[in-house]
């Protein structure tokens, strides 16, 4: 089904953002102050509007309470994305999401109320790191303070260790093997007797020390 959303700021975020949403066939609102970004976007969006993002009277004219949900991505200084995010709640938005360029601005953003605040920065920061600890991780979401999904990739070594999903090392209590991605096909909850191959990936749910101990067997 599809949805409506309104992205607030064309610059390279907003752009994906837009362009990813318009992909699956949603309805998608592109504003931005610069006539340029504007027009790159006209003939993919279903509406592109130039209006300057901190002017509470434009914003109102775009009836922003009718969409699904807001996305921010303001150029240029912190009081800019302030004063848009604030216009926006008044508004009515039923949902914003924001973008931070700093803490203070990801601090200042949650407390004007928006539902989720997106910094590219700090987020892309972690999932390196991570990838640079965990070398086979190919990607994870956090669950909660200790509780992630993570996705492993199967390395020669692991495969030969371990022919069979019993043979992995998978603190019961704390872990669960959701599922293995082979190529195209996803095996959902695997048995243990279900054999591994290289190239398989597994999406692991858990603990994260006894994700870290499975890390260690790659």
């Amino acid at each position: 089904m599809s949805r409506q959303f309104a992205i607030l700021g064309l610059g390279y975020f907003g752009t994906t953002v837009a362009r990813e949403l318009k992909r699956h066939g949603n309805q998608v609102l592109g504003v931005d102050h610069d006539e340029t970004r504007v027009n790159a976007l006209s003939s993919v969006l279903d509406h592109a509007v130039i209006a300057e993002l901190t002017d509470e009277k434009a914003l109102e004219e775009l009836s922003l309470d009718a969409y699904d949900a807001v996305v921010i991505d303001v150029d240029g200084d912190l009081e800019s994305s302030v004063i848009c995010t604030l216009h926006v709640k008044e508004l009515g938005a039923k949902e914003v999401w924001a973008k931070a360029h700093s803490d203070a601005h990801f601090k200042l953003l949650k407390r004007l109320g928006a539902d989720h605040v997106i910094y590219p920065e700090y987020d892309v920061g972690i999932r390196v790191a991570e990838s640079l600890n965990y070398h086979a991780m190919v990607d994870f979401i956090r669950l909660g303070e200790r509780q992630f999904i993570v996705e492993i990739e199967t390395t020669e070594r692991l495969v030969g260790q371990c022919a069979s999903v019993s043979k992995l090392a998978i603190d019961q209590e704390a872990l669960t093997l959701v599922a293995i991605k082979r190529g195209d096909r996803v095996i959902h909850n695997p048995q243990d007797d279900t054999a591994l191959e290289a190239g398989d990936n597994l999406v692991l749910m858990g603990d994260l020390e006894a994700l870290r101990e499975i890390g260690r067997q790659l």
